[in-house]
């Protein structure tokens, strides 16, 4: 058996999709990890230009856009999460329509600043992060606060939110920030 393959050596370990950690906002504001129960990884997707010459297709790379994620979390009665973001929303400029002479609206700067910063780690067996994703500019673009009630249900209430960001950073374990090419 070859020692290349990670199955191959009891020192080399898989990463697992259950050893994650999703860090949002800082101090006092920050999310409490243990209340995050799924996840979405950051997703590149690379544009296609064709160009037609004769009755060949040549196929050349685009823009890069990363689709939003998702994450779902399980709200306490204390802290109460779906309360907390309804109070980033209201921090990114969101108002209530009870004064029409309030005539402020939301923004990006603003959006970003009451979510804070957002990142997500894979563990290894002993919770040390082996890849951790740096969400850059994100704000809230989705937030569904539990669903519908169910008298029938004894599942826990789970909040749903959806981020946008303009890219992801990856650094992984060892290796520091992933390099750029120039």
């Amino acid at each position: 058996m070859s020692k290349n393959l990670w199955f191959g050596s009891s020192q080399s370990d898989p990463k697992r999709r259950f050893r994650f950690a999703v860090n949002i906002g800082v101090g006092n504001t920050a999310i409490p990890m243990w209340y995050i129960k799924t996840a979405t990884k950051p997703k590149a997707n690379v544009s296609m230009v064709e160009h037609s010459f004769l009755d060949h297709v040549f196929k050349y790379p685009g823009r890069v856009t990363w689709d939003n994620i998702t994450l779902t979390l399980i709200d306490p009665i204390q802290p109460d999460l779906a309360a907390r973001w309804m109070q980033t929303l209201l921090k990114s400029g969101y108002q209530y329509p009870t004064d029409p002479n309030k005539r402020k609206s939301m923004s990006k700067s603003k959006a970003q600043q009451a979510l804070g910063k957002v990142s997500i780690e894979s563990l290894d067996a002993e919770g040390k992060p082996v890849e951790t994703w740096e969400l850059n500019n994100a704000w809230v673009v989705s937030l569904d606060t539990g669903g519908s009630l169910d008298y029938t249900s004894d599942e826990m209430t789970e909040i749903t939110v959806e981020l946008a960001f303009d890219w992801a950073t990856m650094t992984a374990a060892g290796d520091g920030k992933v390099p750029s090419e120039r």
